[in-house]
C-alpha cells in the first residue's frame, strides 16, 4: 500500500503549510506571552523584558540570508527543501528542550533572573532554526502549490500561524493553572514533535530536475550570491527614490505598537490580571487579527493601497491615545507593587478598558497587515522586484527588534538605569513614533504589479 503524500493532493497541501506554520507560530507565542508573563511574575523589569525580547527576535531580522542557503546546499538522496524543514524541525524541538531545562525559575541578589542570560541564547539558536524553517517551507510552498491554490494557501498559512501564537501563548497560560507552568510548556515541544513526524511520515518533496548539480555549489559560490544580493540591495534603496522612500517606510512602525510589545507585557499583569483573564485577552485578539487580517487583504484589493493602509495604521493609535487618557484619568502613572506571590491589586475599570482596547488594536493590525505586504509588492522595481521585497521583509523585523528595546527602556525607573517614562507617557511616545509612518507614506509611489518573484528569492521574502 503507497504511503500517504499530503503534498500529492490539493486538500493534503493545504493542510499541510497550515499545520507548518502553526508550529512557526507556536514558539513566538510561548516567548513573547507565557514565558513574558511568567518572567513578569518572577520580577522581570522592564527594561530586562524589552532587551529580552529584542534579543530572540535578531535572527528575523536577518532570515533573508537562509535563502540561498536552503536553495543550493542539501542531499540528492531527499527532498530539496522538505529536508530544511525536518532538519530546523529538529534543531528547534533540541534548542527549545536545552532552554526549558535551563529555564529561570528565582531572582538572583542583583535582582535579575538568575540563568537568564544561557536561557536567552538557547531562545536565540531556536529562532535561528525557526527563521531558517520559515525560508524552507516558503519555498517548499513556491515549488509545490499550484498558481490556483496560493492565495488560498496564504490565508491560512497566516491564520495557522496566528493559531499557534494562540495555542504557544494562550494555551500554555491555561494549562499552567492545572499542571503548572514546567509541565504546561512541554505543549510546544509536543505539537513540534508532532510536526517533525507528519513531516517524516506524511511529506515526500517531487524531486526536480538540477537538483543533484544544485546540491554540489561550493560554499565561494552561495557567499557570491548573498555579496550581489547586499550590492543590489544597496543600490535600489539609496539610488532610487521608491526604494529610498521605501526604505525608510520599512524602518518606521506602522502606527502604534506598544499594545503588542513591551508595554502591553508589562501592564497587562500589573493591572491585577488573572493569568486565564491574560490568556482569554490572547485568544480573543487572535481572533480579531486573523479575521481582520482577511478582510484587509480584500479591501485593499478594490481601495487605493496607501488610502487603506494610512486608514488602518491611524486605527492602531486611536485607542493607544484612549489608553493613554484612561491610564492618566485613573491615576495609574507608574505600576504599584507587586505583591509576594507575583500578583498586583485589581484595577476592574482599567481592565474593561484594556482589553477592549486591546481586541480592538488587534483588529486594526490585522487589517494593516495584509495591506502592508501588498503595497512593499506595488513599489518594487520590476527588475528587481524579488530582492527589494525580501529585504523590505526583512526590516519590518528589525522594527520589532528596536520597538522591544526602547519600549523596556522607556518603563524602567531613572535610578535603574531607563528613561522613566509613566505609562501615559510610554503609549503617547508609541503614537508619536507611528505618526511618522504617516509623514512618509505620501511620498511612497505605487509601481505598476511585478511579476511573481523567482522561487529562489521569494523564499526569503516571508
Amino acid at each position: 500500500m503507497p504511503r500517504l503524500n499530503l503534498l500529492a493532493m490539493p486538500r493534503g497541501r493545504l493542510t499541510a503549510f497550515t499545520l507548518l506554520y502553526v508550529g512557526e507560530g507556536l514558539p513566538q507565542g510561548f516567548a513573547a506571552t507565557a514565558v513574558a508573563l511568567e518572567f513578569k511574575r518572577l520580577g522581570m523589569g522592564a527594561d530586562a523584558m524589552g532587551t529580552f525580547l529584542a534579543a530572540i527576535m535578531l535572527p528575523w531580522a536577518w532570515k533573508w540570508l537562509f535563502g540561498p542557503i536552503v536553495d543550493n546546499v542539501h542531499l540528492a538522496r531527499f527532498g530539496r527543501r522538505s529536508q530544511w524543514v525536518v532538519a530546523t524541525q529538529i534543531g528547534m524541538l533540541v534548542t527549545l528542550g536545552l532552554a526549558l531545562a535551563a529555564f529561570p525559575r528565582e531572582l538572583g541578589p542583583d535582582g535579575n533572573l538568575v540563568g537568564l542570560g544561557l536561557f536567552t541564547a538557547l531562545l536565540f539558536a531556536h529562532n535561528v532554526f525557526a527563521a531558517c524553517q520559515d525560508v524552507a517551507i516558503d519555498a517548499l510552498a513556491v515549488s509545490t502549490l499550484d498558481e490556483s491554490e496560493r492565495g488560498r494557501a496564504n490565508g491560512l498559512m497566516f491564520g495557522g500561524a496566528q493559531l499557534g501564537m494562540a495555542a504557544g501563548g494562550s494555551g500554555v497560560i491555561w494549562l499552567k493553572g492545572y499542571a503548572g507552568f514546567p509541565v504546561a510548556s512541554l505543549l510546544v515541544p509536543g505539537c513540534l514533535l508532532l510536526l517533525c513526524t507528519m513531516m517524516l511520515r506524511f511529506v515526500a518533496e517531487k524531486t526536480l530536475a538540477g537538483d543533484v548539480e544544485a546540491a554540489s555549489r561550493s560554499a565561494r559560490a552561495i557567499a557570491g550570491e548573498v555579496l550581489d544580493y547586499l550590492r543590489t540591495v544597496g543600490r535600489v534603496f539609496f539610488t532610487t527614490r521608491s526604494g529610498f522612500f521605501g526604505l525608510l517606510l520599512a524602518l518606521l512602525p506602522a502606527g502604534a505598537m506598544a499594545l503588542s510589545h513591551t508595554v502591553s507585557l508589562v501592564i497587562t499583569p500589573t493591572l491585577g490580571m488573572t493569568d486565564n483573564e491574560i490568556a482569554t485577552l490572547g485568544l480573543a485578539s487572535s481572533v480579531a487579527f486573523a479575521i481582520a487580517c482577511v478582510a484587509g487583504g480584500a479591501v485593499s484589493d478594490r481601495w487605493e493601497r496607501r488610502r487603506a493602509l494610512a486608514v488602518f495604521a491611524s486605527g492602531t493609535i486611536l485607542p493607544t491615545l484612549w489608553l493613554a487618557w484612561r491610564f492618566h484619568a485613573a491615576g495609574f502613572l507608574v505600576a504599584p507593587p507587586a505583591g509576594p506571590d507575583g500578583m498586583w491589586p485589581r484595577a476592574e475599570g482599567l481592565i474593561w478598558d484594556w482589553c477592549a482596547a486591546g481586541v480592538v488594536f488587534s483588529a486594526f493590525v490585522g487589517l494593516m497587515y495584509g495591506v502592508r505586504s501588498a503595497l512593499y509588492m506595488d513599489i518594487a522595481e520590476p527588475k528587481i522586484a524579488a530582492t527589494q521585497f525580501t529585504a523590505s521583509m526583512a526590516l519590518l523585523n528589525v522594527v520589532n527588534v528596536y520597538s522591544y528595546a526602547w519600549q523596556g527602556h522607556a518603563l524602567t525607573p531613572v535610578a535603574e538605569g531607563g528613561w522613566g517614562f509613566t505609562l501615559p507617557e510610554s503609549l503617547l511616545t508609541d503614537c508619536a513614533i507611528g505618526l511618522l509612518f504617516l509623514l512618509i507614506l505620501p511620498f511612497v509611489r505605487p509601481r505598476a504589479v511585478v511579476a511573481t518573484p523567482a522561487p529562489a528569492v521569494e523564499a526569503a521574502a516571508r
